[in-house]
């Protein structure tokens, strides 16, 4: 059995991007001379993960015809959140490694130090879940979920912002959507999601509240810089990580 296998998450469409008119998802717009999503392949696959499974869905082809047989690939039919995403490569790589990697393919600027370091931590403690977590000063601003901690500091949960609660919405710690699950607890538990939230979206995210239900161990680790947690929703964002790339390889 493999020690890891990486699912990316690439089905979505991207309206804010102009996919339609582009007739383009999301993850194939160019960043830096190539498609977002080659910058996430490329940091996991200089980090060491090889083993990677893409969920498409809209403009599939688009994503299938560039990578080829480069990465397997599992489609996402229906649009009913991440956590459905995820479940859709099951067959993919239930029992195939002992760790399962999943992030989002429009999440393109984790650095392979972060990840390679993330995965050594993981490897070492033996979590059920490891995860990055960011600090903004402007949580808000960025609209990511808040990760809500117990009084002894320990993760308990992962709350999206249009879920929070008042309080909920002042904590700074974020979740940047970038987790590495033991691979057969995950699938023992993911048909435990439900749809009880605001978007009525099955949430990846909701998989940390389960493992503290279970009293598992769950592991946070800062990423290494803040920038590498910036998501690509919208024009404006995508030439901000255009402007990061160059600082990065310019340094």
């Amino acid at each position: 059995m493999k020690d890891i296998i990486a699912v990316v998450l690439a089905a979505g469409q991207g309206t804010r991007m102009g996919s339609e008119e582009k007739k383009l998802p999301k993850v194939m717009f160019e960043l830096a001379g190539r498609p977002i999503v080659r910058h996430n392949l490329d940091n996991l696959k200089n980090a060491g993960v090889s083993d990677i499974v893409v969920v498409v869905g809209y403009e599939k082809e688009k994503v299938i015809n560039y990578f080829g047989d480069e990465v397997e690939y599992a489609e996402q039919f229906e649009r009913l959140g991440t956590g459905h995403a995820v479940a859709m490569a099951k067959e993919n790589v239930k029992d195939k490694a002992k760790w399962l990697l999943v992030c989002y393919g429009d999440m393109p600027l984790f650095q392979p130090a972060t990840i390679k370091k993330l995965i050594e931590e993981v490897e070492e403690k033996q979590p059920t879940v490891g995860m990055l977590t960011v600090n903004f000063d402007d949580p808000e601003f960025w609209a990511y979920g808040r990760i809500v901690r117990s009084e002894d500091g320990d993760i308990e949960k992962i709350v999206e912002q249009k879920d929070c609660s008042p309080e909920e919405l002042k904590i700074k710690e974020c979740n940047p959507s970038f987790f590495i699950f033991e691979n057969n607890w995950f699938w023992e538990n993911i048909v435990k999601l439900s749809t009880a939230n605001a978007q009525k979206e099955y949430y990846l995210t909701d998989m940390i509240g389960l493992a503290t239900d279970q009293k598992k161990k769950i592991i946070g680790m800062p990423v290494g810089e803040e920038w590498e947690a910036l998501g690509i929703n919208n024009p404006d964002q995508l030439k901000e990580a255009e402007e990061i790339l160059k600082k990065i390889s310019n340094s």
